[in-house]
């Protein structure tokens, strides 16, 4: 590659970094706010009470990674390159990062689909992560795999 076409492919991962990072952020802030509720909520006179009802879920951890990976791989990396302070930073560094956050991102959203038990033909499990562990493992090795396969090999 051309040092404009590394410059032209910089600057389109970099947007594309920003729209996943922004997605993810949007769905983080609605987790925060959710749980948050479930922490605290008013009583009649409008004070917050108690309640303990927050947890922190698989899909939660899922939601944290990939808007780590996006943000770094997607925003923080392509930066670096555009303005020349990370010569280690390749192509298939940012792609591996992206798609990885991507597939996190794929994950948290099936994670929930499968903690609201929108699978009906699957069992229903009391023990939350028990039944989510096996969707987490396949989304970080999944992830993990493309770091590898496409940023690091």
């Amino acid at each position: 590659m051309s040092q404009s076409d590394l410059t032209n492919f910089f600057a389109a991962s970099l947007n594309v970094g920003a729209i996943l990072a922004g997605f993810c952020a949007t769905f983080l802030s609605f987790r925060i706010q959710r749980e948050a509720g479930y922490y605290r909520s008013p009583d009649g006179s409008g004070k917050d009470t108690f309640s303990n009802l927050s947890h922190f879920t698989a899909s939660l951890f899922l939601l944290l990674l990939a808007t780590l990976c996006t943000a770094v791989c997607g925003i923080v990396l392509p930066l670096l390159a555009l303005v020349g302070s990370g010569p280690w930073i390749s192509p298939r560094l940012i792609v591996g990062g992206v798609i990885g956050g991507l597939l996190l991102l794929a994950a948290y959203f099936v994670t929930e689909l499968r903690h609201y038990d929108v699978f009906k033909v699957l069992e229903n499990d009391p023990a939350e992560w028990k039944r989510e562990w096996p969707l987490v493992a396949v989304g970080v090795i999944g992830a993990a795999f493309c770091f590898w396969y496409f940023g690091l090999r």
